[in-house]
């Protein structure tokens, strides 16, 4: 099974990675603070290639430096989802039980999407419901825009029926991975294997061509987290409020 990611966003990652000398009572829990947040326009104009990428930069430091995770790492506790089964073993499809949840890209997989025969019955024409896995991320980004003077949560993962891009299919989430950090020819077998305090910058690039779409003028925001190799959660750190069109004339 593949991971999930919407067919509008692509993820890309600098790692700006030094080694610390620190107290020996550092945490193994990661610990990140805000640093930046900035935004520009790429192919500015051509209507096939425009896009944006927002890019959160923060700093992390951990204990034992298990921090990320490679893009084929899907085995246990890493997998995008499990199939949920009835009393007789078979996956079940949407449409299957009244009861059953409204379709929303964290209750169901699209086997056309995943591109692979989940239920076994030769074809990717199904449904399936699932228990989505959010340990498959190791960063987790909230989108915040101020409404009559108070932050509220934009609400981009599920997409459920009547949203704005409902017709997609899947949600436009921007939880994602960074990698490994290490310059180790094999850096995640390497953080495996060489437990190390370390302390660095990641900067996280989103990219998507419906940042100008959703946020327009909005004041907003954004909240972000980050989670190790044993799935300690960090802290949570917000951006100052901000404004896209503010962030590009910095």
């Amino acid at each position: 099974m593949r991971l999930n990611k919407s067919l509008f966003i692509l993820f890309a990652f600098t790692l700006v990675l030094a080694a610390c000398n620190r107290p020996p009572d550092l945490p193994v829990t990661p610990a990140i603070e805000f640093e930046k947040v900035a935004f520009e326009v790429v192919n500015e104009g051509n209507p096939l290639l425009e896009s944006t990428i927002l890019t959160l930069s923060i700093n992390v430091e951990d204990g034992d430096g298990d921090l990320g995770l490679s893009g084929n790492e899907d085995n246990f506790p890493y997998q995008p989802f499990v199939v949920i089964v009835d009393n007789e073993g078979r996956p079940v499809e949407f449409g299957d039980d009244p009861n059953d949840p409204a379709f929303t890209c964290l209750d169901y997989a699209v086997e056309a999407g995943e591109n692979t025969d989940l239920n076994f019955d030769g074809d990717l024409l199904d449904t399936i419901l699932i228990d989505f896995n959010e340990d498959q991320y190791n960063i987790f980004v909230d989108f915040f825009r101020k409404v009559n003077g108070v932050f509220e949560e934009v609400e981009i993962r599920a997409q459920p029926p009547g949203s704005a891009n409902s017709t997609t299919l899947c949600g436009q989430s921007f939880d994602g991975r960074f990698p490994c950090l290490s310059t180790e020819e094999d850096p995640c077998t390497y953080i495996r294997e060489n437990k190390r305090p370390i302390k660095g910058t990641i900067n996280y690039n989103m990219e998507s061509a419906l940042f100008l779409p959703i946020f327009r003028t909005d004041t907003m925001m954004i909240r972000v987290k980050v989670q190790d190799r044993a799935l300690h959660k960090s802290n949570e750190v917000g951006t100052p409020e901000f404004t896209l069109q503010e962030l590009q004339g910095n």
